[in-house]
């Protein structure tokens, strides 16, 4: 790893922000797209879930290894942050037409949706890649990765404030119907581009690492790189929990816990659980100093499950109870975060530096955000909606059987709790890896 720190401090701060956009972009679709599709559309939740999901799986990734591996190839020539603007001004586009009603194709809703949430994830790809990518690279000083990557996870959160809070509470101030959907997404578009904007400025003077044209293939780059192979699994199956465990907030929300005015309890709950993810921030990057980002991972994902089964399981009407859960959740979230970034950073330098400087971090980069797109609709789409379908869930209709009410509790509850088992045993497994000896590590 190269010494020193030559990185200035509004660097990270400023290219933290696309994560704004970022997060705000996912989480959208995340959490309320399958809602609105089954409750506003008509459309069963499996069928639902495909069409979001089909979308992801086959074309996502595609996108996402084209957009890494010509960020790598032409980097010299095309400056990576470029894109940033590109999403900048498709974006926008893209959200607000993910919320236009399908008009008279009466009976292909799905189909419509599946078809601009194809255009959507491409342009999801286009800024989401290069963002990561800079980021792993704006400094190889152990120290400063993870005060940049704490940096990503105070823009998450706020990221997630906006889409997973303050989006629901519009959608309620404006009707819940269509029209607070549509009015919805065209003020969270604007904040996006501002986002991808801002992040654009502070990516402006990226160093350029010591080796440009890469001497080695993508492909040998993964083989050779053991414990990236590791965390990438780790995160995968994490990621199938979370997913799910958003999918079915808003079920959990309305049916299962029944609250008063589910949408401003779900804005409140996130405020709160991002405000704390914003404030721990600086204690968190000296755990992960102090401990190892794989340690920490480990530690996050047994307090992150427990949070989740708070509030899956918590009383009815209560209040106290979810809030409290919210702010448990907030503690949690960051660390997992956190410390998954940090160790990805890590590892790409490292590969980078033992290499003779041949860098793959557009790559490895695009490879880690498609894993994660995949996982995420995955667990949020594909297996959440079939498994609503077969507790019973029947879409459209304001009250639920109990077998479906407490399917939606068990797979907001036990499937992230699952996912993080298997989270935690391929971390631990990591550290046996031939050479899984990245700085940092706090002698874990």
């Amino acid at each position: 790893m190269s010494g020193g720190s030559s990185m200035p401090a509004w660097k990270p701060a400023l290219w933290g922000t696309g994560q704004v956009a970022i997060q705000t972009y996912r989480d959208i679709p995340s959490l309320l797209l399958l809602f609105y599709m089954t409750q506003l559309l008509g459309i069963s939740p499996a069928v639902a879930g495909l069409a979001i999901f089909v979308p992801k799986l086959l074309w996502s990734t595609t996108c996402d290894f084209a957009v890494g591996a010509l960020c790598d190839r032409y980097r010299d020539r095309f400056p990576r942050r470029v894109l940033l603007l590109v999403g900048a001004a498709l974006a926008p586009v893209a959200l607000i037409a993910l919320f236009i009603p399908p008009g008279g194709l009466e009976g292909d809703k799905a189909l419509h949706v599946a078809l601009v949430f194809t255009a959507y994830v491409t342009i999801f790809s286009i800024f989401s890649v290069p963002h990561l990518s800079i980021g792993a690279e704006l400094t190889h000083v152990p120290e400063e990765q993870s005060r940049v990557m704490g940096w990503r996870t105070t823009f998450l959160a706020f990221g997630v404030m906006m889409g997973a809070g303050f989006a629901p509470w519009l959608i309620q101030r404006f009707g819940s119907g269509f029209q607070g959907y549509q009015i919805m997404s065209i003020v969270m578009a604007v904040i996006c581009s501002v986002a991808l904007i801002l992040s654009f400025l502070g990516s402006r003077e990226a160093p350029v690492v010591r080796s440009l044209a890469a001497k080695s293939g993508k492909w040998e780059a993964l083989k050779r790189n053991r414990p990236y192979r590791f965390l990438l699994a780790a995160f995968f199956a994490q990621m199938i929990g979370q997913g799910a465990a958003y999918a079915t907030l808003t079920y959990l929300l309305v049916f299962k816990l029944a609250l008063p005015d589910p949408f401003i309890a779900l804005s409140i709950s996130v405020v709160l659980t991002c405000t704390v993810q914003m404030l721990e921030q600086p204690l968190l990057v000296r755990i992960t100093n102090r401990f190892g980002s794989r340690a920490t991972f480990m530690a996050g994902s047994v307090v992150y499950s427990a949070s989740l089964a708070w509030m899956g399981l918590g009383p009815p009407g209560s209040l106290v109870s979810f809030y409290g859960a919210s702010i448990a959740l907030g503690m949690t979230n960051a660390v997992t975060w956190q410390s998954a970034f940090t160790r990805l950073s890590e590892l790409i330098a490292q590969d980078a530096d033992r290499h003779g400087g041949d860098s793959h971090a557009g790559f490895l980069s695009s490879l880690f955000v498609a894993g994660e797109k995949v996982a995420f609709s995955l667990g949020g789409t594909a297996l959440a909606g079939s498994l609503l379908s077969l507790s019973g869930f029947v879409a459209g209709k304001t009250e639920q059987s109990q077998s479906a009410i407490w399917g939606i509790a068990l797979i907001f509850a036990l499937t992230p709790a699952i996912c993080n088992l298997a989270a935690i045993a391929l971390m631990h497994r990591s550290r046996h890896a031939e050479d899984d000896a990245v700085p940092n590590q706090g002698g874990i």
